[in-house]
């Protein structure tokens, strides 16, 4: 029998620890998202893109946009800011033949982006972009299987040996259609699954990398639907991406522009631009939106990032609501367990329409904003998810701006509802009132209630309840007044659930805030 000499002893007592010590401190999913801390786009700079235009080289694509060319200093720069997490959104379309082939320059290039930041042991996110966008290649589908398979090879094969730092995302707001319009769930699913097989099958430390997993256009409701399924990841380390600028008529909508829809009913729409943020409707809009989130994944054991969160700064937007919005966001994100969320910046003021950190003269266009995230990152915020609390009913006081009364209930089941008038003139009998929300399969809802099933109380106002415990209400239930009819003022609106829910005390959360 032969026996280690001490020195050969001790070098294997030390490589045993290392390996233990390697295999203890792995991170899973959860820990990873919630170690990635607050996050920032390096927006418009590699994902630009111009359908039929030539590029030669890398930094044509880069400034196409009219963005400067990022430098290892910006890095270091954002940082200090109290951001741990870089997502670098790229577009391949420029420089990859039609089999998918990447320019061996513009993979250099993309190498050097990766390891500046994971080099300051920050997270980096890198990505299929506007590949994905209607019209482009990766949007047409199955036909591009092959394409997109090579396209995830060469990419995993290139950064196989890098650490938990690097992760990997699947796509970005990916337009998968059928023929009728409605979302092609799944193409979505064959396409997600092909990442996570190529990913994981192309050895070194890919199979023990973050994966993210693309939701339906990155869009909250359609990603929550339940025709969303999750590929097979046989490590289980994955989390889901989608992207938060709601109400969308705040965060995305021009101050020039307006676009209008007809429902089912023939009923005509017009969405306008709105110029501010922060009502209680608001709020509790954003905060039923992250408790669906939460119920829909982080409760079954699967993270969320938020891969995009923004509001357009070059418009006439209220500067109090952009960051009132932003603190929102990012507060109620860093509130929860499991996911975490990244800020949209094209940062040059003519390059973009996003535009928060300068990161050429390394400057905030709003120091509040910047003070906010540094506090956020530090902790040192006040959680919104101190004022949830669990009730069966939610109650709200405040019309929206358009005059109706909405409630966000997301997946909740709705029993009853009751909403309260004043008549200001004319005869209750001859208002009708129009209740609208969507079904769980995206189906438009919208129901009449009569004037004359008002009950008359002591005051002089006007209760309406009605039983919908049979309705399929989904996301929203709204209150609608007649067209041009200005003959009432809404009192409350109130929904009964089916059990309780966790809801948010707006007026306590503000008191604190402020």
């Amino acid at each position: 029998m032969k026996f280690l000499t001490p020195s050969l002893f001790f070098v294997c007592a030390i490589s045993v620890i290392i390996t233990f010590f390697s295999f203890q401190t792995k991170k899973n999913a959860f820990e990873i998202v919630n170690d990635m801390g607050i996050g920032w786009n390096l927006g418009n700079t590699f994902e630009c893109s111009s359908a039929g235009k030539t590029l030669k080289e890398p930094n044509e694509q880069i400034t196409l946009w009219g963005n400067i060319i990022p430098s290892k200093e910006n890095i270091i720069s954002i940082k200090k800011y109290g951001f741990k997490t870089i997502r670098v959104p790229i577009t391949w379309m420029h420089f990859i033949d039609e089999n998918g082939n990447v320019n061996s320059n513009w993979m250099s290039r993309i190498h050097e982006m990766v390891d500046w930041i994971t080099k300051e042991k920050m997270y980096c996110i890198i990505n299929v972009h506007h590949d994905c966008s209607n019209g482009n290649w990766l949007s047409e589908g199955v036909k591009y299987k092959d394409r997109y398979t090579n396209l995830w090879t060469q990419i995993a094969n290139e950064f196989k040996d890098y650490d938990e730092y690097l992760i990997f995302e699947s796509m970005n707001e990916i337009h998968f259609n059928k023929e009728d319009g409605s979302y092609d769930y799944v193409t979505l699913y064959i396409f997600n699954q092909i990442f996570i097989d190529t990913v994981r099958n192309s050895g070194g430390k890919n199979g023990e990398r973050l994966l993210l997993i693309a939701g339906a256009k990155n869009d909250i409701d359609l990603t929550y639907s339940s025709e969303y399924k999750l590929p097979i990841d046989p490590n289980n380390k994955y989390a889901v991406t989608m992207s938060y600028y709601l109400p969308e008529q705040f965060a995305l909508e021009e101050d020039d522009k307006y676009w209008t829809f007809e429902d089912d009913k023939g009923i005509i729409h017009e969405i306008i631009s709105m110029k501010s943020w922060g009502t209680e409707n608001q709020y509790k809009d954003m905060f039923s939106n992250f408790e669906t989130i939460k119920e829909t994944y982080m409760d079954n054991g699967i993270p969320v990032i938020i891969v995009e969160v923004g509001v357009l700064t070059e418009q006439q937007k209220e500067p109090e609501s952009i960051r009132r919005f932003l603190f929102a966001v990012f507060s109620m994100s860093a509130s929860y367990n499991g996911i975490m969320t990244c800020l949209w910046d094209t940062s040059k003021k003519g390059a973009g329409t996003m535009n928060y950190y300068d990161k050429e003269h390394d400057l905030w266009y709003d120091e509040i904003i910047r003070d906010n995230f540094k506090k956020i990152s530090e902790g040192k915020f006040v959680k919104p998810s101190k004022f949830f609390y669990q009730s069966n009913f939610e109650t709200i006081f405040t019309p929206n701006p358009d005059g109706n009364m909405n409630i966000k209930i997301g997946k909740k089941i709705a029993s009853k509802i009751m909403f309260s008038i004043i008549l200001i003139d004319g005869d209750i009998k001859n208002i009708s009132f129009g209740v609208e929300s969507n079904d769980k399969w995206g189906n438009y809802i919208r129901d009449e209630i009569s004037g004359s099933e008002g009950k008359k109380k002591f005051d002089g106002s006007y209760i309406f309840t009605e039983d919908v415990s049979k309705r399929s209400y989904y996301k929203y239930i709204e209150i609608k007044r007649p067209e041009g009819n200005n003959n009432f003022t809404f009192n409350y609106f109130r929904v009964e659930f089916a059990r309780n829910y966790t809801l948010f005390d707006y007026d306590s959360y503000i008191k604190s805030v402020n």
